[in-house]
């Protein structure tokens, strides 16, 4: 049975900062942009339009981070993610993180959809297609 196609979301996330995620040169630490990538693509599945039982698990297996200028705390920061690629079993994110409107980083996430009971990849729903 074939199902209908399902284009998949971009999302756009206001990041609460917390001092904690500064180092200790004030500004935003490079493990903070990557947790603040995952509240972006926790966003992104919970947007996508299938029932939940029947979204797949997906595991990360590439994370790239390219700083583009310094983030502080006290900025309003704001994350969109979009499925940048789609491939038979992985999803390629782009993930840009903006501080007062202007880029901080742009992340490149890479998941491969995976079977947790036999612990292996699967591939992605044939019916997902990447906006236009």
């Amino acid at each position: 049975m074939s199902k209908d196609p399902v284009t998949l979301p971009s999302v756009e996330n206001e990041i609460q900062v917390r001092f904690s995620d500064t180092d200790a040169m004030g500004h935003i630490s490079s493990g903070s942009y990557a947790a603040f990538a995952e509240v972006g693509r926790a966003a992104f599945f919970k947007a996508v339009p299938e029932p939940r039982e029947e979204i797949p698990w997906f595991v990360l297996v590439h994370l790239g981070l390219d700083f583009v200028s310094e983030g502080r705390f006290g900025q309003r920061f704001t994350l969109s993610t979009r499925v940048a690629k789609l491939s038979r079993k992985t999803l390629t994110f782009e993930q840009i993180v903006r501080a007062d409107g202007e880029v901080a980083c742009r992340l490149e996430v890479v998941l491969v959809a995976f079977d947790a009971e036999a612990r292996k990849s699967i591939e992605v729903p044939s019916h997902w297609r990447l906006a236009e």
